[in-house]
């Protein structure tokens, strides 16, 4: 059964993570299809998946990681990092998503983004929020534009994964844009 509703946005609801979807984090958190889309290098175990119960996370629970639900169905995870040492000082984060293979073009992570993002500018008081994706994967740039978020620059050969260097591409978005263009 899925956990209280946290943040509704448009045909998504963020929910903080129970023990009921343990399993659901650990087989997509390691779908290879999945993580080929992100940066992760090793599986992830059930003591690493526990770790994204409850809603906060991280070194000092200033990181907010919530299941991804639509239609009472868990289809991804979605998170505001804060784990830089001055990221609560600067009012800063890192958006990063995954939405499990089946649900894929759903528009799913753009909604999910939405919300989250909405969240960390109205709810936190951010100033500014990052993002990055590795150059090859177009359908989490797409996700990231819609949101609002500007292209900064290229890390070249930054992210080693499955046998290859790849291009991490970085975004950025301030409050003030986002206002602007959803107000």
């Amino acid at each position: 059964m899925p956990g209280p509703v946290f943040l509704e946005g448009d045909g998504v609801a963020l929910c903080p993570a129970d023990q009921s979807d343990l399993n659901f984090l650990r087989t997509h958190e390691n779908d290879p299809r999945v993580r080929k889309t992100r940066t992760v290098r090793f599986p992830t175990s059930t003591d690493h998946a526990t770790t994204r119960l409850g809603g906060t996370m991280g070194r000092n629970e200033e990181t907010i990681g919530l299941v991804v639900r639509a239609d009472d169905e868990s289809v991804g995870f979605v998170y505001l990092l804060r784990e830089d040492p001055n990221a609560v000082d600067f009012r800063y984060a890192e958006l990063a998503y995954w939405i499990a293979y089946e649900h894929w073009d759903a528009g799913y992570a753009t909604a999910a983004a939405k919300t989250m993002v909405k969240y960390g500018f109205d709810e936190l008081g951010l100033h500014r929020i990052t993002a990055s994706t590795l150059a090859s994967n177009e359908s989490s740039k797409r996700v990231l534009e819609k949101v609002g978020f500007e292209r900064e620059g290229v890390a070249r050969e930054e992210v080693y994964t499955d046998g290859e260097w790849h291009d991490r591409i970085r975004y950025g978005l301030l409050v003030d844009e986002w206002r602007a263009d959803n107000s």
